[in-house]
Parts: structure tokens; C-alpha cells; sequence
């Protein structure tokens, strides 16, 4: 039950952040803007939540764990409430950039809680449970959002983001311990951040920037390529949110491997699915040959960036002691702030080039980030190993 809890938590969160992705071209008829207009809804919450997350880590290390992720939870219910009831764009946007830095301690307080209470060998599996969150939100939460979103209004999207939310306030109550164990900390982790760990963070920030620039028009891109809307589109969500949890388990199995070739080889995979939509988004291949492409997409992409996502998660949980937490909210950061990035790449590109230049930026950041993985690599080849035994 507990793990169950502590997996709502970036379930809710991710939900809330792209329940309406699925439906930004009703939404931005709705409220009058353009529909790079409405995606910078979802670049302001991450942007938010990747500003506030560590500077909130910071200001609230010393607080009981389980209060504040109630705190947290309880405010992610009332504020997407709120989104669920204003009416303009202004305010709509100010709600989702205080949804975003509010929760931004939901994913990082869920997994230092899950490292906390594991063993140093159980703590990638500790972690990825609470990881699978957000591939689950995929799966079933953003799809929810376009099928509703679509059908009874953009509204809806974060009335359901909310009962979510409180959902996972409810469980989180009953089934976390209020004593939460602190991980032991070394001598020298009073300087957590070290090189290896700030390398990883940029491993995530770039990977995220790099599927983001497709993820956050997904709705837009899936209509130009097959003319599809609400179901349709939640279909292909749904394909997109499997990838990312197979990402995951192919992530936790080869986190702490050897291979040091296997960032890099999953950048090369992210470049590929954010490639391969290219031409036919240049040239307007509707029908098949866009169905066939965006499928390739949505299986290649999220298995890369997840992959990618719970390797970092897990180099990261055997680097870092009693700074967890810190640590934790950092990667959140950057994921989140490569969403928000990417976003924003992704709709200014769409405004200004037609919408086959945003995945066409995705795949040169990708390619950027194998060559840093490349290095990363090389750097690291003997530090998991120091920290292991």
C-alpha cells in the first residue's frame, strides 16, 4: 500500500502537468490563443516546478517527511480545483505555475522516502516503483485528460488532476510511517553535489528538453499525421506510457552495469523517434504513412528518455546520502525544466517554422546528448564501482 501511495504521488503531479496535451486545440479555441499559446500552459508549470523544487527542498530539510508531502498533496488538490474553475488565460496560466511550484516536492519527497526505507541494493527498485508513476500517468492519466478534455472541456482535465491528488493524500496518510529513517551520510557529503552527480543532472536535463519538444504537441503532431482527436490521440498516448515503463525496467536493469555505452546508445534511440516524424511533418503525409511514424515514435521515445530517466534516478540514489532529498529535487528540477524547455522550444518553433521544425530541434539536442553521454562514460567508469564497495 505504501509503495502505492508514494506512486500517486508523480502520478498526480505528471497528470497535472500534461493532463490537457491531448487537447490544446479546443482548449486554445476556448480561451482564445493560439495553440502554441496553450502549450506554454504546460512549459509554465515546469519551469515552475523546476525553479521552486530545490530552492523548497533547501527551506524545508529539517521538516517531518510525511506532514509535508501532505501539505503538498493537499495543495495540488485545491489549486488544480482552482484551474478546473477560472476562465481566462491569465489567471489559468498563473493556477498551473502554482500547481507546478508547489508540488514541485511531490516526486522528490515520494522517492526519498521509498530510498529511505530500503537497503542499498533495493534502492533502485525502491526508487523505480515511485518512478512508475509517471509512465502510469501516461498510460492512464494524460490519456483520461484528452478523452475528457475533448469531449466535456479543457476544464475537466484538472477537475480529475484534483481527485487524483486527493486520492493520493488520502493514501499517503494511512499507509506512510510518520517516523521516516534518514539515509547515513559519509564524511564528505556535506559537498553533495559533486561532479558526477551534477553530469548525471545534465544527462536529465538534456534528454527531457529533447522529447519535449515532440511530447508537449503530441496532440497537434498526432492530428497532422492522422487527423485523429480525443480517443485517438489517448490511444497513441496510452502505446507512449507503455514505452516509458519498459524504458524503466530496461533502466533499472542496466543501471548499475558496467556498460558505459548505454546513455549514449539511448540518446541515439531518443534522436531516432523524434527524427523519424520529421519528414513526414515537412511534407504532410496524413494517413498511414503519418500513423506509421508517429507509432515508431511513441515506442522509441519514451523507452530512451524512461530508460535514461530511472538510470539517473538510480546512479543517483547510491551517490547520495542524507542529502537525498536535495539531490532528488535537483533531477526533479531538471526534468522538469527540460519539459518546460523543450515545451517552449517545441511552440516557439511552431509558430515561427510550421510544426515539423519542433521534433526536427528535439533530434540535434538528442544527438548533443549522446555526445555527452559519451563523455559521461568515459568520466565514470570507475566511480560506481568506489561507491558500491
Amino acid at each position: 500500500m505504501m509503495s502505492l501511495a508514494l506512486l500517486l504521488c508523480p502520478f498526480a503531479f505528471t497528470m497535472g502537468a500534461f493532463a490537457f496535451s491531448g487537447a490544446l486545440v479546443p482548449m486554445a479555441a476556448s480561451l482564445g490563443v493560439t495553440v502554441g499559446e496553450a502549450a506554454a500552459l504546460q512549459s509554465g508549470f515546469a519551469i515552475a516546478c523546476a525553479i521552486c523544487g530545490p530552492v523548497l527542498a533547501k527551506l524545508t530539510s529539517s521538516l517531518p517527511r510525511k506532514p509535508l508531502l501532505l501539505t503538498v498533496l493537499m495543495l495540488m488538490t485545491v489549486l488544480n480545483g482552482l484551474s478546473a474553475m477560472v476562465s481566462g488565460y491569465g489567471a489559468l496560466m498563473a493556477s498551473r505555475v502554482l500547481v507546478g511550484g508547489v508540488g514541485a516536492l511531490a516526486f522528490p519527497l515520494a522517492t526519498a522516502i521509498a530510498s529511505a526505507g530500503a537497503t542499498e541494493d533495493g534502492r533502485p527498485a525502491a526508487v523505480a516503483k515511485v518512478y512508475a508513476g509517471i509512465p502510469l500517468a501516461m498510460i492512464v492519466g494524460i490519456p483520461v485528460g484528452s478523452v475528457l478534455g475533448n469531449t466535456i472541456g479543457w476544464q475537466s482535465c484538472f477537475a480529475a488532476t484534483g481527485i487524483v491528488s486527493a486520492m493520493a493524500f488520502a493514501l499517503v496518510l494511512v499507509s506512510v510511517p510518520s517516523k521516516i529513517p534518514l539515509q547515513q551520510h559519509s564524511a564528505g557529503s556535506r559537498e553533495p553535489v559533486g561532479a558526477s552527480i551534477v553530469a548525471h543532472l545534465g544527462i536529465m536535463l538534456i534528454a527531457s528538453t529533447a522529447l519535449f519538444t515532440l511530447v508537449g504537441l503530441l496532440g497537434p503532431i498526432i492530428r497532422a499525421l492522422t487527423g485523429f482527436s480525443g480517443p485517438g490521440i489517448a490511444v497513441l498516448q496510452v502505446i507512449a506510457g507503455l514505452s516509458s515503463l519498459a524504458g524503466i525496467r530496461l533502466g533499472v536493469k542496466y543501471a548499475m552495469g558496467q556498460n558505459r555505452s548505454l546513455l549514449a546508445v539511448l540518446f541515439l534511440v531518443l534522436a531516432v523517434s523524434l527524427a523519424v516524424v520529421v519528414p513526414s511533418l515537412g511534407l504532410q503525409h496524413a494517413g498511414s504513412i503519418g500513423l506509421g511514424t508517429i507509432f515508431v515514435s511513441v515506442v522509441l521515445g519514451p523507452v530512451a528518455q524512461f530508460a535514461i530517466g530511472a538510470t539517473v534516478q538510480a546512479r543517483l540514489a547510491t551517490l547520495t546520502g542524507s542529502s537525498a532529498t536535495f539531490v532528488f529535487a535537483l533531477n526533479a528540477s531538471m526534468v522538469y525544466f527540460g519539459q518546460g524547455l523543450g515545451i517552449a522550444l517545441g511552440a516557439a518553433a511552431l509558430d515561427l517554422s510550421g510544426i515539423a521544425s519542433a521534433p526536427a530541434i528535439g533530434t540535434a539536442i538528442a544527438l548533443t546528448g549522446c555526445l555527452f553521454a559519451v563523455w559521461l562514460g568515459h568520466f565514470t567508469k570507475n566511480n560506481f564501482q568506489t561507491a558500491r564497495g
